[in-house]
């Protein structure tokens, strides 16, 4: 029975060590190496968020348009002869 509680405290000892090394961080970095970095992040999450705040999409920004529509339907449409298709090339007479 002591060999088995001796085993498991060996046992116990060992996954402690292992659980207690320091495997990823380098051992010249101190405590406020890591409190200056952690600001540096928490800064640079400020700004983005700051940014995304300020910045509205186009399709939820308000129109530039007159409450009131200004001038009657079809008033502003170019003549014929002036007349361009979606390539800004001019359209062809029929007549």
């Amino acid at each position: 029975m002591t060999d088995d509680m001796a085993d498991l405290m060996e046992d116990f000892n060992e996954i402690n060590d292992a659980l207690g090394r320091n495997f990823a961080t380098p051992e010249d970095i101190d405590e406020e190496d890591l409190e200056a970095e952690l600001e540096m992040l928490g800064d640079e999450l400020e700004e983005e968020d700051e940014l995304e705040s300020e910045s509205v999409p186009s399709y939820l920004q308000e129109p530039s348009l007159p409450a009131q529509p200004t001038g009657l339907p079809g008033s502003k449409v170019p003549a014929a002869e002036n007349r361009v298709d979606e390539y800004g090339l001019p359209l062809a007479h029929n007549g």
